[in-house]
């Protein structure tokens, strides 16, 4: 456990030196986890070149006891800056870094007029570009709420039928994870069935399920602090042949995407190969967000899957492929993986049927 933090560090340090920044002040939880292993609700780390700091209050100081690597713990009642400025910590610093997308303005005031002598610097996404290339524990961590999720799915079908209610749907996943060993939802699951399944991120409601309805159903179980999602889409009592139609062209469009994905391409490039199957058949414009996203401690993570992101994949990624097709007053499909991006290839992790289930 502890060369995994060393080594986490250790490519933060070497970012820090190669941009020419003497030190970095870091406030989201987020990368503070990632940094340090804290779970907590209030902390900070100021990361110098020869040593680093980890802040919090009285509230935790066995957890982060037990919790925080290679880091010196600082326990205050008073305010992380002034703590940091009363230690002197920075008396050898002449410019800081801070998380350019994080901080807010007022915040940015406070830096600035308790550290007036030192050159601010932003940054943007330093940390979280390193945390998308995931390490071992993180991808078991990972491949384990993936394995949790597809364990409920497959507990969850026989309840999906004609008169099941959406809110009760989700009620019970959320309580089958926590069964199975997660540490809850990744996310608040979206159960969508008829009209609704036309809303990409509709949220559950007391409608009923209805004989033709599709059922987009996206949930992800929560590990370990690791986050799954995974979007299924099943047809409830009766299928038409324009089900059938809607549903082949997101899978066709989803396996695209799994075969085509590797390290080198750029987010660009994927998403305009799962696009592109959903455009040459006619529904390129129900095809209303990204591909996909990356996974990790957070649900929606660097990098974006989108026709913005001109930013190549590495080794190691994890990302999902998510294509939909979204029909006002009809409803719609989504199918998604979560996939391990590798050099030749990618390994889709989720192994719940794709093929569409018609259930009464």
């Amino acid at each position: 456990m502890r060369k995994i933090y060393l080594n986490r560090l250790s490519k933060l340090h070497q970012n820090l030196n190669d941009n020419n920044l003497d030190a970095m002040y870091i406030t989201n939880l987020t990368n503070i986890r990632y940094l340090t292993g804290f779970t907590g609700s209030a902390g900070s780390v100021l990361v110098l070149p020869d040593k680093q700091f980890f802040i919090t209050d009285g509230r935790y100081i066995e957890q982060s006891k037990n919790q925080v690597k290679e880091f010196e713990i600082i326990i205050t009642n008073e305010g992380h800056l002034n703590t940091i400025k009363k230690g002197g910590f920075l008396h050898k610093i002449h410019s800081l870094a801070f998380e350019g997308q994080h901080v807010s303005y007022s915040q940015y005031e406070a830096i600035k007029n308790t550290f007036s002598s030192l050159k601010l610097i932003k940054t943007e996404m330093i940390i979280e570009h390193l945390a998308a290339i995931k390490d071992k524990q993180e991808i078991a961590a990972l491949k384990t709420a993936v394995e949790i999720t597809d364990q409920v799915f497959l507990d969850i079908i026989p309840d999906l039928k004609v008169g099941a209610v959406e809110k009760e749907i989700s009620a019970k996943i959320s309580f089958l994870f926590k069964k199975h060993g997660a540490d809850g939802d990744a996310y608040d699951p979206i159960i969508a069935s008829g009209l609704y399944a036309a809303l990409p991120h509709a949220r559950p409601s007391k409608k009923k399920f209805e004989n033709e309805d599709f059922v987009v159903m996206d949930f992800g179980a929560l590990y370990n602090g690791y986050h799954a999602d995974m979007t299924r889409t099943v047809v409830i009592g009766n299928a038409t042949e324009k089900h059938k139609e809607i549903y082949q062209i997101v899978l066709e469009s989803q396996l695209a995407g799994i075969a085509a994905a590797k390290a080198g391409m750029t987010g660009k490039e994927l998403d305009a190969i799962c696009r592109g199957v959903i455009k040459k058949n006619g529904y390129g414009d129900s095809f209303i967000h990204s591909t996909g996203h990356g996974l990790g401690l957070e649900i929606h993570t660097y990098p974006r899957i989108s026709q913005f992101n001109n930013k190549k994949l590495l080794e190691n990624y994890i990302i999902t492929i998510e294509p939909g097709i979204y029909i006002a007053n009809w409803g719609g499909v989504r199918i998604e993986d979560d996939c391990l991006i590798k050099k030749d290839g990618c390994i889709p992790f989720n192994k719940s049927t794709k093929e569409m289930l018609v259930l009464s």
